[in-house]
């Protein structure tokens, strides 16, 4: 759709199967703990980050964003009784829009589940349980390293 993605993952290992996906810069956080301002000088401003992991990270993503851009969490996920802070200076160098995403209306999964079948998206699967091991994918997820969706699947 004419757009750059990059993209930002805690492990290396990762890189190739983002770049797989149509990553056109992915950056590991654990060798560049510095990452917004690389993905800054890389790209000229990011002009929409998809931020999901909060406070840890967030400060980075406002350093990465261009001027105008804006940032939208999807997640605070781990952090609860952590603040969200924002560098005063970092901030004062933008004009940012930061908004949170949350579930939506049912006509919106509609939408979005007819979109998926018209256009033949595919989600990236990390790993599938059945539902008698329910517990085990949720500890899968929790522990925080999935490359996709967790599925439990109830057939």
């Amino acid at each position: 759709m004419g757009c750059r993605v990059a993209a930002v993952t805690s492990r290396s290992e990762k890189t190739g199967r983002l770049r797989a996906l149509g990553a056109d810069l992915v950056i590991t956080a654990a060798e560049t703990p510095e990452w917004g301002m690389k993905l800054r000088e890389a790209s000229g401003g990011i002009d929409l980050v998809v931020e999901t992991g909060g406070p840890a990270t967030f400060a980075q993503s406002l350093i990465a964003s261009s001027l105008y851009g804006r940032i939208v969490l999807l997640t605070v996920q781990d952090h609860i009784g952590k603040s969200l802070e924002i560098p005063g200076a970092v901030y004062q160098r933008s004009l940012v829009t930061i908004s949170r995403l949350f579930v939506g209306s049912r006509n919106g999964l509609e939408a979005m589940l007819a979109a998926v079948a018209t256009h033949r998206l595919r989600p990236v699967i990390d790993k599938v349980f059945p539902f008698a091991e329910a517990r085990e994918a949720y500890r899968h997820f929790q522990q925080g390293d999935v490359f996709g969706k967790v599925v439990i699947d109830s057939a």
